[in-house]
């Protein structure tokens, strides 16, 4: 995979990759593990009946070659797999870094200083998972965008109010500066959560006080008017067109505002530049960054607390009026006495032998696990919900890293990591936006193996990228598998397949109008768009098994309307089927958005917190 190219140190002869991949390997929930076993051994008898490990470097070359080319998915993700492990541990160590001319830093506009937290400040100490069993009139189940809200709205009513995180609570002095350490510390299962399917979709979300706020790019954009206009007229959300002070009270909270042009980094400044050429629709996109003008370390937390994530927020608002936060207290069951729900039972520290604790809810249990974990739980306490789809109706934004080579110097990693959109294709469902994913967590998408995907990692100074995100009709689901833990499954349309290749030969546009040599489209058979290549690579259009995919944005798996016969939950959030059982998440959402999540899972998660404290205190 790395066998060392001019000053890239070769993997294992140099840089001790297997041993790292064996630390991280321990801290993954077991059928992942089993999972990778799996894929390791059939990677070592792929070549039968000569052993992958055992062969000459030019041979092993030679068959990743071939596996890059296969006309079978399965041998073209086993081989995706290996570049993402092999890429995340290979890519963490300074001389590779050093090596590529690769740097993070992170700079805030003006004296550089972090900046003022503004709201209170938690105390680490205040979060150290309970001792005993505790009460309270409403505990919530996560504390991402949707917990963190819900917990300060609820508590700023006068409720009594309990916050439990499986995750550990982190900030800018306690973050790793080591990207799989920080995979380890800070995602759910290291980061590998992955949808099962044609193509196979990675899913990684956070795993953290703050949820995964602390982990993603920060970009902060409202719900746009035409999918609230539907959710108002088909799912019979009538508030859906009136968010406009949630939204906006939000973005103040948050300091939303524009990325600065001048200094968001050539990463965003190329493809604004091409897309400017070709007279085609963008702008800066907002983030919840305040000052911040240069950022290198978003997917491991703001060495800065720029952004404005929910345990420098929101959390900290709902201790100050009094919630209970606890970290490293994952929820495994919510208690019911008949339909009624009353409480949940935890375990703290994780582990199986971890004691456990029973959090008694006097008014309200609000589950706000995200997407992926407020159906797990439901589903793994035994909940039925009388066959309305809870679980189903998973939409991703599935999205394509579309790469280009430029001749002269790029450093994508100089500025902001995500910085601007393109909306041109909005009707078709596509949105873009110029993103520069961090060395160990992007050099896997580049095309080749061995020396010749070390010689383009070397050019990683000159790469510029973008990611092209689809709002999905296609869908996935949630499920326990048969040790209970959680399957995700998700099925990409040939239709939406189309389309996405539609919106990634549009990328390679605005990328050769802003002068790049070469594009990267990432799909299976079609490695490399030059100049002049596009209408031959539209010509033959892949199948969904071809792309390479990844998403970040999972929802509507307990979706909200007023069609009891189809919507999980009511528009208030009420879980149907049951009492005092609410949700405050992204599963809320019945439709794929079309844009990052965050500023509407805030915006629906007040309006369900504010309606359950006027019933609670009424």
């Amino acid at each position: 995979m790395a066998p060392g190219v001019g000053p890239l140190p070769a993997a294992e002869r140099e840089i001790p990759v297997v041993d790292s991949f064996a630390r991280y390997a321990a801290t993954l929930e077991p059928r992942t593990l089993r999972l990778i076993r799996l894929a390791l051994r059939a990677f070592e008898w792929l070549p039968f009946p000569w052993r992958f490990s055992r062969a000459s470097l030019d041979a092993r070359e030679r068959f990743l070659s071939d596996m890059e080319r296969s006309r079978w998915s399965l041998r073209r993700d086993l081989l995706l797999l290996m570049k993402v492990l092999v890429g995340a541990h290979y890519g963490r160590d300074e001389r590779v870094r050093a090596a590529v001319g690769y740097e993070e830093r992170c700079e805030i506009a003006g004296d550089g200083r972090p900046e003022d937290p503004g709201d209170a400040v938690l105390d680490p100490r205040d979060l150290e998972p309970a001792v005993e069993d505790e009460e309270c009139d409403v505990v919530v189940v996560g504390s991402g965008a949707g917990g963190a809200v819900a917990a300060a709205i609820l508590a700023a009513a006068g409720l009594d109010v309990i916050v439990l995180e499986a995750g550990p609570y982190m900030t800018r002095d306690t973050y790793p500066d080591d990207p799989v350490e920080a995979l380890s510390a800070l995602y759910r299962d290291g980061g590998l959560t992955i949808a099962e399917g044609r193509p196979a979709v990675p899913v990684p979300v956070g795993r953290a006080v703050g949820g995964t706020t602390v982990i993603n790019s920060g970009t902060a954009l409202r719900a746009p008017e035409r999918v609230l206009a539907k959710w108002r007229r088909e799912h019979g959300i009538r508030w859906a067109t009136e968010l406009e002070a949630e939204f906006a009270d939000a973005e103040k909270r948050l300091r939303v505002m524009p990325v600065d042009v001048e200094r968001m980094g050539r990463n965003g400044q190329l493809f604004m530049a091409g897309a400017e050429e070709l007279g085609i629709s963008g702008g800066p996109l907002k983030r919840n960054a305040g000052r911040c003008v240069q950022c290198s370390s978003c997917p491991k937390g703001c060495r800065l607390d720029a952004k404005r994530a929910m345990h420098v927020t929101y959390l900290p608002r709902a201790a100050e009026a009094g919630a209970r936060v606890r970290s490293k207290t994952e929820v495994e069951r919510i208690l019911f006495e008949g339909v009624r729900a009353v409480g949940v039972r935890c375990r703290v520290d994780g582990g199986e032998r971890s004691p456990t604790r029973e959090v008694r809810a006097r008014g309200a249990v609000v589950c706000a696990g995200g997407a992926l974990g407020t159906p797990e739980l439901l589903l793994r306490s035994g909940f039925d919900d009388g066959g309305r789809r809870l679980g189903t109706n998973l939409h991703v934004h599935p999205a394509a890293w579309i790469g280009a080579r430029f001749e002269d110097e790029v450093r994508g990693w100089d500025g902001v990591m995500q910085s601007y959109y393109v909306d041109e294709w909005f009707d078709r469902g596509l949105l873009l936006e110029a993103t520069f994913t961090p060395l160990a967590f992007g050099a896997q998408w580049l095309p080749g193996v061995g020396r010749e995907h070390q010689e383009r990692m070397l050019a990683y100074d000159r790469i510029a990228s973008t990611g092209v995100h689809l709002s999905d009709r296609s869908s996935g689901r949630v499920a326990l598998s048969g040790d209970g833990s959680l399957r995700l499954s998700y099925k990409l349309s040939r239709d939406e397949a189309a389309t996405l290749t539609y919106g990634i030969a549009r990328a390679a546009e605005i990328f050769f109008a802003a002068g790049a040599t070469e594009v990267y489209p990432q799909v299976s058979g079609a490695p490399v768009i030059r100049p002049g290549g596009i209408a031959d690579f539209e010509a033959a259009p892949p199948r969904p098994s071809e792309l390479r995919l990844e998403a970040f944005h999972p929802m509507g798996t307990a979706a909200m309307g007023a069609d009891a016969s189809r919507a999980v939950t009511t528009p208030d959030g009420a879980v149907r089927g049951a009492r005092g059982l609410f949700v405050a998440d992204a599963s809320l959402l019945p439709t794929s958005l079309g844009v990052n999540p965050m500023m509407t899972v805030i915006a629906c998660a007040s309006r369900v917190a504010t309606r359950l404290a006027e019933r609670l205190s009424g």
